[in-house]
């Protein structure tokens, strides 16, 4: 047990779910089950908004669905201070990862619509992105620092009676010190099914998100992640939105590998 986790949990931590840093700084992975959330009513209520906001997401040029699958996104980077609470937006910038972190499509330069203000200002998405950090075993030192803050909105739309894998680079790791992953929508689709493996990909828990605000918290730089393709019935298509939140520190042990 680490002293963080013999301080009370903060209202950043309490006001949505459960406190994860023991768990975190043991096994540096947690899931975190939508029933076990206990989001304050205006939370709750801000739920609808953000969702909706996956229905403007800009398409995925490089997902290679064919007739089977659209995948459309949005990505930025922002600053985020943890004793405050600000996030603030970055100029827009692309996304990139080397060969070696993603086989499908390192090393090449994309770029994705700018996640809205609506969506950054809406109170569920700033909690969430507070909830995730604040359960982080971080050292003292380097809360007191402005992170980087790296937020992804992904929806996969598969078509009738179709079948498409989620991550065409396998099992992988985006490099990032601490990710955290939440399910937002889930519509008329099977599968979609994650595990969490070590570097060596020796499976360490597996699960299916169903539940919107299913979660994952985990150390996303020291180990590895796939989630299973979705199929859709004969008769209709069907989607599933995600949000990923992750945290960097450039120049210091938390930096993003790329």
């Amino acid at each position: 047990m680490t002293t963080a986790a013999l301080i009370p949990a903060p209202e950043t931590i309490t006001s949505v779910g459960p406190d994860l840093r023991e768990e975190l700084s043991e096994k540096r992975y947690a899931l975190v089950s939508a029933e076990d959330l206990t989001l304050s009513p205006e939370l709750a209520a801000a739920f609808d908004g953000l969702q909706e906001s996956w229905g403007r997401l800009t398409p995925d040029e490089h997902f290679g669905g064919g007739d089977r699958a659209v995948r459309t996104r949005r990505y930025s980077d922002f600053t985020y201070v943890p004793a405050t609470g600000e996030l603030a937006p970055l100029d827009h910038v692309a996304y990139f990862q080397s060969e070696e972190m993603n086989s499908f499509v390192g090393g090449v330069v994309r770029h994705f619509g700018d996640v809205e203000e609506s969506t950054y200002r809406n109170p569920l998405f700033q909690a969430l992105v507070r909830y995730d950090f604040d359960n982080l075993p971080i050292e003292d030192e380097y809360r007191d620092r402005a992170w980087q803050c790296q937020i992804h909105q992904i929806r996969i739309e598969i078509n009738a009676g179709q079948y498409n894998e989620l991550v065409p680079e396998g099992i992988h790791s985006d490099g990032y010190p601490w990710a955290g992953l939440h399910l937002i929508s889930r519509v008329d689709v099977e599968g979609g099914h994650s595990t969490v493996f070590t570097w060596e990909e020796e499976p360490l828990a597996k699960a299916t998100f169903l539940t919107p605000l299913d979660s994952l918290i985990f150390e996303d730089r020291a180990m590895k992640h796939h989630v299973t393709g979705l199929s859709a019935a004969e008769d209709k298509g069907g989607y599933r939105d995600v949000l990923a939140i992750s945290f960097s520190l450039p120049g210091s042990p938390y930096e993003t590998l790329v």
